[in-house]
């Protein structure tokens, strides 16, 4: 009895296990919604799961799916996807339609046009918020690098926030200003260096473009070429550089969203220059302890290999007679130019006689001593909030940047606001308001020369860093007076540890920037915008070169307060209208007015009579050193007229109309035209089916033999239709 039970529950549990693993076949055929043909490459996948199928050459296709599961999807590059439900069918035919979200792909251009890409007739390239959020670099222009074809980007140099230079297909000027125009949320951005003849060659400031956070930017488009740039007129002369921010956009998902994101990256050295560590420094193979250059006698560790290499002994590991094998005078207190000034402040360098104490002659890591592991560290948080008509976006964000140089970093506070509505009366209400605070200390470390008995005109710590004999143990020596705070060195040179301390650039700038945007549909075909938008910054600079360095003993200060600000209005109407089912028509005019003010008083002081009191009034002599003020007014008429065929045909012609406040009153006008056109091939000749129809009509007639005719092929509806020959015969086709 309990054998038969056992037995019996086994069948059941057998039968249950196999109707519940059981596949159920599903059939079906996937067509295009415009005109039923058959499509093949259709990925249909078990929603879920990892499996599914393709379609076959007419659009059919067969999968097995398993049981309980409820949903298929549909999908197909450039069609938009489908989920079918599957209940109780067992054959499931859908119709597939253009996704033209997914083939049409809007940019922005010029004066905030949105143009479908495959409209415009010169290059343009676009980068997406993703690729331009902040990871190893804090600077927008900097993450570009690699991502635009046509667009060089040079970075000035390992300093936190120094500047960075974009050129979009070359340069056009040799002396000129080669920039592109930088236009944000549809006003135009300064990107200016603003260096002035006050600061030191080495001082490494920076553009600003690094005021712009990259974590905000939606999307940052490159316009190349006069055709792309006309409407802008010759302020575009170079290219212009559109980004739209994420308060700015339109894009956001509905509902409520809070996202935060943080990062951490370092920096390190990418390389050095290769340093031999045989020959010691001095002249003539000879140890001299106040030389520069690398050309003295060999290092003891060194001497029995270059002896054996030789064949003789020519080299000894006794460099001074008094002093022990090995080592050498300490070169602060052991040559003469510092033996002179040091002996009196440094008596530990001293031994019981008063002379010099020895070290040891050996090479030493001065390079890598002396560059540090750099950081960036950033934090942000962005709250959205989207409804059916309105649209909010806040975001905040803190950048600090740490750099491989001693004492330079940089720091970067971002304050964002913006949103969008949709009112009742039809007008649409868009605006944004930024607010930014850069901050920047770096030591003299831009670029220099080499000199034997000076440090350059700038004092940059790289003018002495790389050339050091590599015995001078720069890292454990003194570098500054104990009681003065002045430069100490083994000769008449700024010592780089020095310099990295006291010799600093500061920056300190605040920047506000706004648009509002009103856009009203007088018609369904003519829309009329209206912008106006404020950029503004205040930048207070300060360059300090210490007292009681060896470049400039006596000490300088100088101090620029630089206020810039922009005023830019457009007024914009475009028309769009159908003239046909295949011409289509779209005027755009407007009017644009630009304001810029520039002031900059600069300040200069010399002599510094305290050390480290680094003000102004502490300099024994103080004047006003620079004084420039600039107010430039612009406006313009512009247009530009599309004409499309059939959305695969387009003829563009624009231009714009300038007047200039800084030309003579009788030659202040001038025009930009420009003229441009794209054709679509793909579209016009829709390439891939007619590609699969014209093999399948061939392969077809190829199997009826010599007597066929392919010229009497009746009707060609979709993939392998059906056909008959010039006997009458019918033939299905392989669909």
């Amino acid at each position: 009895m309990k054998k038969n039970l056992l037995l019996s529950f086994l069948v059941v549990f057998s039968v249950l296990f196999n109707a519940i693993g059981q596949d159920r076949k599903i059939t079906g055929k996937v067509v295009a919604a415009d005109d039923a043909s058959g499509l093949p490459g259709v990925s249909i996948q078990v929603k879920g799961t990892n499996k599914g199928v393709q379609t076959d050459a007419s659009g059919n296709y067969s999968l097995d799916v398993p049981s309980g599961a409820s949903t298929l999807i549909y999908s197909f590059i450039g069609l938009a996807s489908q989920e079918v439900s599957i209940g109780n069918k067992s054959k499931i035919d859908v119709q597939m339609a253009n996704d033209s979200k997914q083939l049409s792909e809007v940019v922005i251009t010029a004066i905030g046009l949105s143009r479908d890409k495959k409209a415009l007739g010169y290059a343009s390239s676009t980068v997406k918020s993703e690729d331009l959020a902040q990871k190893s670099e804090p600077d927008p222009l900097r993450a570009l690098t690699g991502k635009v074809p046509g667009v060089n980007i040079i970075a000035g140099g390992g300093s936190p926030g120094q500047g960075t230079r974009i050129t979009i297909r070359g340069n056009n000027s040799f002396t000129g200003n080669n920039q592109p125009l930088f236009v944000v949320d549809g006003i135009p951005f300064d990107n200016s260096v603003n260096a002035t003849s006050g600061f030191s060659s080495a001082t490494t400031t920076s553009n600003r473009a690094y005021d712009m956070d990259p974590n905000n930017i939606e999307s940052m488009t490159i316009l190349k070429g006069a055709a792309a740039s006309a409407l802008y007129g010759s302020r575009a002369a170079n290219g212009v550089v559109v980004i739209t921010t994420k308060a700015g956009s339109k894009s956001a998902k509905k509902g409520l969203e809070v996202t935060y994101n943080s990062s951490y990256s370092i920096e390190n050295l990418s390389s050095i220059p290769d340093y031999q560590d045989t020959y010691t420094q001095g002249s003539n193979q000879n140890y001299s302890g106040g030389f520069i250059g690398n050309w003295g006698t060999v290092f003891p560790s060194e001497v029995d290999r270059i002896n054996a290499g030789l064949g003789f002994n020519r080299y000894s590991k006794t460099i001074d007679a008094a002093y022990p094998e090995g080592t050498v005078p300490h070169p602060l207190t052991g040559v003469a130019y510092g033996a002179a000034r040091y002996k009196t402040i440094f008596p530990d360098l001293l031994d019981a006689k008063g002379a010099a104490i020895g070290v040891p002659l050996t090479s030493h890591d001065i390079i890598g001593g002396f560059f540090r592991t750099g950081k960036v560290v950033e934090n942000g948080i962005t709250i959205s909030s989207t409804g059916d008509k309105t649209s909010l976006n806040a975001s905040v964000s803190y950048l600090n940047n740490d750099g491989m140089v001693p004492n330079s970093n940089s720091k970067r506070t971002s304050l964002s606001f913006g949103g969008n509505a949709q009112l009742a009366n039809g007008l649409a209400l868009s605006g944004n308001v930024n607010y930014i605070n850069t901050t920047q200390q770096n030591p003299q470390s831009g670029a220099s020369f080499f000199a034997d008995y000076g440090s350059g005109s700038t004092g940059s710590i790289y003018s002495r860093l790389f050339y050091l004999p590599r015995n001078y143990n720069l890292n454990a020596y003194p570098f500054e007076n104990p009681v003065t705070g002045g430069n100490v060195f083994y000769r008449a040179l700024d010592n780089p540890l020095w310099t990295a301390k006291y010799n600093l650039y500061n920056s300190n700038v605040n920047r506000v920037r706004g648009t509002m945007n009103l856009v009203y549909d007088v018609t369904p075909w003519l829309n009329i915008l209206a912008r106006g938008g404020v950029d503004t910054y205040y930048e207070n600079r300060r360059n300090v070169v210490a007292k009681g360095g060896a470049a400039a003993p006596l000490g300088s200060i100088q101090r620029d307060d630089i206020q810039n600000t922009e005023l830019d209005y457009t007024f914009l109407a475009t028309a769009t209208k159908d003239i046909s089912e295949k011409i289509g028509f779209k005027l755009a005019v407007g009017l644009n007015s630009n304001e810029r003010k520039r002031a900059i008083l600069g300040t200069s002081g010399n002599d510094i009579t305290v050390f480290g009191l680094n003000k102004l009034d502490a300099t024994s002599v103080s004047r006003a050193y620079f004084d420039y003020n600039s107010l430039r007014r612009l406006w313009g008429v512009f247009g530009e007229a599309q004409l499309t065929y059939n959305n695969y045909l387009f003829l563009t012609a624009s231009a714009r109309n300038d007047h200039s406040s800084t030309l003579p009153a009788k030659n202040n006008s001038y025009f930009y035209p420009a003229v441009s056109a794209s054709f679509v091939f793909t579209d016009a000749f829709n390439m891939s089916s007619n590609f699969l129809n014209f093999g399948k009509i061939r392969a077809n007639w190829a199997s009826v033999g010599k007597d066929a005719d392919p010229y009497s092929v009746n009707t060609v509806y979709g993939i392998g239709a059906p056909y008959t020959d010039n006997k009458g015969t019918l033939y299905p086709g392989a669909g």
